[in-house]
């Protein structure tokens, strides 16, 4: 298949490696807690969250699947799953962000329904559409793999970007109280890319380096930490 894709295909994975880190360090920095000023339940986490966070990966993701099916086809599926996905995320962390800091301050008569929005409903867009776009990615790229395999230098930016993720993921599981489900289906979206893969090598799947790396290493630094 085509090597073109290659480096800036590199480049977009190391900047969505930087923009998983912020989203980590976010969610550990005090200062990023404080409050916007506009009223008690309003702070600089959460629009950073939706403002910069959300729609850059998105963007990012896109790109990526773009870069990788080109050309083709038969392009619609990937692209259809991807976007369907990132929507998913997207409604998901409009609901969660504001509704997990204003359930803070819920009276009896609205804790059911804070908890309805942000641990039912967001959580489980959430997770379908994280699963969704890791996977479209995984599927895109074992659709469109290298001809040749990459070589180490390449091969080792790759591994790079998924430990830099996985550190941003770590970082924004953390400090959660109950992150069971999160460790499950990130075990399940790993089995499930080893299965997209098909036994192909990694080295001509620079996407599944960087993601799966990601992954693994998040979920094994939660299950040292203890979470």
């Amino acid at each position: 298949m085509r090597e073109s894709y290659l480096r800036p295909l590199l480049w977009l994975t190391v900047v969505q490696a930087v923009v998983t880190l912020l989203a980590g360090l976010n969610l550990v920095i005090p200062a990023m807690a404080t409050r916007v000023g506009v009223g008690e339940f309003v702070r600089w986490r959460e629009i950073f969250s939706l403002l910069f966070v959300t729609p850059a990966s998105a963007g990012l993701m896109v790109m990526a699947i773009w870069l990788l099916e080109r050309g083709r086809g038969d392009s619609w599926s990937p692209l259809l799953a991807i976007t369907v996905s990132i929507c998913l995320v997207a409604i998901s962390m409009g609901v969660h962000e504001p509704i997990n800091v204003l359930g803070r301050g819920a009276g009896d008569r609205l804790r059911e329904t804070v908890f309805f929005w942000d641990e039912v409903f967001s959580h489980a867009s959430f997770f379908a559409g994280f699963a969704g776009v890791s996977l479209s990615l995984i599927w895109g790229q074992a659709r469109n793999p290298l001809g040749a395999a990459m070589g180490l230098g390449a091969f080792f930016a790759f591994l790079g970007c998924g430990l830099v993720a996985g550190v941003g993921i770590f970082f924004s599981l953390v400090r959660a109280p109950d992150i069971r489900i999160d460790l499950v289906i990130i075990a399940v979206v790993i089995a499930l890319a080893e299965l997209l893969r098909r036994g192909r090598p990694f080295g001509v799947l620079p996407l599944a380096v960087a993601l799966e790396t990601g992954y693994a290493l998040a979920l094994v630094g939660l299950l040292l930490r203890g979470r």
